[in-house]
């Protein structure tokens, strides 16, 4: 101004410029709290100008698109905003030309997918609208879309807040000519607002922290179920309501955010509390707004209920891992295949049946090569006549009855299997193959003509060994490692024939066309297998407790008196002229291997019967002390002699010199059951007088020593 001047003017243009900028200062803070929310909220946001070109892209957008504010200021929308659909994967025209053509807001239609800067690809629901100035000038367009991959979103709530922009554009409307263009760019910031705010399912909080007041968007109602009139302003009731194991981590968390000068972003997951009382798992993300000294005054959120995603999630888990359990328990080996065949999956008895001990030996190798697959008589099976190749072209299910596939150790095994194709989008992807070894049917046919002469071969084979035993028994200690060595080479030997005539004569025992005399005579092999199956094992034991360091055993959690009496009862079943008393006292609980206390009473209760007079009874008697489980044996008649006693335990001796008629026993019984006695980390005893009787009494702790003793 220039003088003079008149004091009513001077006063009248002070008091404008005052008000201007007490405006400017208000739209400041009100530009700056919009921004903020735009940056707080769950959805991605991106605005432009009239021509298309990016003026805004909010946190979350970058995240979902992939690309940085830096990298798309001022580009066209197009170059990072492309769409296609789901199904046909042609491009889907672009929201915001829409906008910019029509004039009006639009949506993007269902199965919509936004690719990414990496390529990757992303489902999306969105919606445009137009900014307009107050004239209704056409100045730009937001786009607000959130990735929907974990859910489908419903139709997006209804809920106006345009009261807020309507006051900006009165108020505008009063100002003075010169912040009309402030007001105009207010007027867009909050038609942003607002449109966010109808797009967004989120529940929107404003906290004002020197008035400890918090205002909500109605997402707090739709979300949690709270009616206007049980919201409260202060702050602790929002705080009250998140669950008390989370509470005090994520006061902690917005303390840390507040408390730094230059905090700004915090984020956390926790559970909140309905109206009805349950709670809802929410992903809650926050953004503090600091004055000039850099002291907060205001956090702004949005939090979203993510319990259907976490049940989701836990579901899929679940389902996974049932999934995961039966293909670990199913007696069928199963791999999965790519299209190329190679392995993605193999379970435990895939990896059995084909000799590896760890999955990552097979994956991602051709299984067709791995296993030079082939038919029945050996060729190769072609792309063309391979059922596997013709399920992954065919994508149809393909099962064959018997072909060939190698062990990792080149054995070759005769399998049936089946062959059934993935699918994804109605293109194959892959096949899932089970199959089960038919090696032993294949064995048992084979060996049905040999039986009878491998039979007698066994027998004479059995003969030499105990002739063998028998006399390296008197031979000097070097004599006595030889024997032990040959004893475990033989029995292994053979172990292996044995499995198969026995097999074999269950498979022929099977046969409804087989006469009376056949039977017998198969019976008879039979019988005489099982025999030397017995004496094998026996021979094995013998020589894996000289000569491996004892006898190994797998203890677990078992009731020694169920057990004992069932042990008993099986044993009297080959003698039912026999009577044997059983008694338990006491806690029979604790930790043994069964198979192997199987094996020691049934030696103890068989020698019993065996040097008893018949019409005396055979006592049984398990016992529970404080730490040990007691384990006895008696029987009635003549003493074990002296002479006998001390050699009782040892390996290739018997109570008598004198061979028993069945030719059952070649003296390793009691050797065996002093073994596992040791294994376990017991003893055994003998009492034998002419008044009391013999008595074996086994006394094992309940659980099994870190060190267990070595062998007798």
């Amino acid at each position: 101004m220039a003088k003079p001047y008149d004091d009513a003017e001077l006063l009248a243009r002070v008091r404008t410029l005052v008000r201007i900028r007490q405006q400017a200062e208000a739209l400041r803070m009100r530009e700056e709290w919009l921004s903020t929310t735009l940056h707080s909220i769950g959805d991605a946001v991106i605005a432009t100008d009239s021509t298309g070109c990016i003026t805004f892209l909010n946190p979350v957008a970058v995240a979902v698109t992939g690309w940085t504010w830096e990298e798309v200021r001022n580009q066209p929308l197009t170059s990072i905003f492309r769409i296609i659909n789901e199904y046909t994967r042609l491009p889907v025209e672009n929201p915001v030309e829409r906008v910019l053509r029509e004039g009006h807001v639009v949506g993007l239609a269902n199965h919509t997918l936004l690719i990414r800067k990496d390529g990757s690809e992303v489902p999306i629901d969105d919606s445009a609208a137009p900014i307009r100035d107050s004239k209704g000038t056409l100045t730009g367009v937001v786009l607000v879309f959130r990735d929907i991959s974990d859910k489908k979103l419903a139709e997006a709530e209804r809920s106006l807040a345009l009261s807020d922009a309507r006051t900006a554009r009165e108020f505008a409307e009063r100002s003075l000519q010169e912040t009309r263009e402030a007001n105009a760019a207010l007027g867009a910031s909050e038609e942003r607002f607002a449109l966010a705010f109808r797009a967004t399912q989120d529940a929107i909080w404003d906290w004002n922290l020197v008035t400890n007041t918090v205002s909500w968007n109605p997402g707090i109602s739709s979300l949690f179920g709270y009616n206007s009139q049980e919201i409260g302003s202060d702050a602790s009731w929002r705080i009250e309501r998140i669950h008390p194991d989370d509470r005090q981590r994520v006061i902690q968390g917005i303390q840390s955010v507040i408390g730094s000068p230059h905090g700004q972003n915090w984020y956390a997951e926790y559970r909140y509390l309905r109206s009805d009382g349950t709670h809802a798992f929410v992903k809650d993300r926050a953004f503090v707004v600091r004055d000039t000294g850099r002291n907060a005054v205001r956090m702004v959120g949005a939090m979203q209920d993510a319990t259907h995603q976490r049940r989701s999630i836990e579901a899929l888990r679940e389902r996974e891992e049932l999934f995961r359990g039966l293909l670990d328990a199913t007696a069928e080996g199963i791999w999965g295949m790519d299209a190329e065949g190679h392995c993605i999956f193999a379970n435990p008895a895939c990896l059995s049946l084909l000799g590896y001990s760890t999955v990552q030996e097979i994956l991602g190798h051709d299984i067709h090569a791995l296993t030079r697959h082939t038919r029945a008589d050996g060729t190769p099976c072609t792309p063309e006549t391979c059922g596997i190749s013709i399920a992954l072209t065919s994508g149809q299910h393909v099962g064959m009855d018997n072909e060939l596939l190698s062990r990792k150790d080149g054995q070759r095994l005769h399998v049936r299997y089946q062959a059934n194709p993935l699918r994804k989008d109605n293109q194959v992807v892959g096949a899932v193959v089970s199959f089960e070894d038919i090696s032993s049917r294949k064995s048992v046919e084979k060996e049905r003509e040999r039986l009878s002469r491998e039979a007698e071969k066994l027998h004479q084979r059995t003969q030499a060994l105990l002739v063998a035993e028998t006399t390296a028994r008197r031979e000097a200690e070097k004599a006595r490692e030889f024997e032990q060595h040959l004893a475990g080479i033989v029995s292994h030997d053979l172990r292996n024939p044995l499995s198969v005539i026995l097999m074999s004569t269950q498979v022929l025992m099977r046969q409804e066309e087989l006469e009376g005399r056949t039977l017998k005579s198969i019976a008879r092999i039979q019988n005489n297998a099982e025999l030397a199956t017995r004496m094998v094992r026996d021979l094995l034991d013998f020589t894996q407790a000289r000569l491996g360091g004892g006898l190994p055993i797998q203890p677990r959690p078992l009731d020694a008196h169920a057990l004992v009496r069932q042990v008993a009862e099986e044993v009297g079943m080959n003698a039912p002229e026999r009577e044997i008393l059983i008694t338990a006292e006491g806690n029979g609980e604790g930790e043994w291997d069964p198979d192997r206390i199987t094996q020691l009473m049934t030696n103890l209760v068989t020698n019993a019967l065996k040097y008893s007079p018949a019409a005396t009874p055979v006592l049984v008697k398990t016992r529970g002390e404080q730490d040990t489980l007691l384990l006895e044996v008696h029987n009635e008649g003549a003493p074990i002699p002296l002479e006998a006693q001390t050699l009782l335990f040892q390996p290739l001796q018997r109570a008598t010199s004198q061979w028993d008629k069945q030719g059952r026993s070649i003296g390793l019984g009691l050797y065996i059951v002093e073994n596992i006695a040791r294994a376990h980390g017991g003893s055994v005893a003998m009492e034998s007088t002419a008044v009391g009787g013999t008595t074996f009494r086994v006394r094992l702790p309940r659980t099994r020593p870190l060190t267990p003793p070595g062998p007798a």
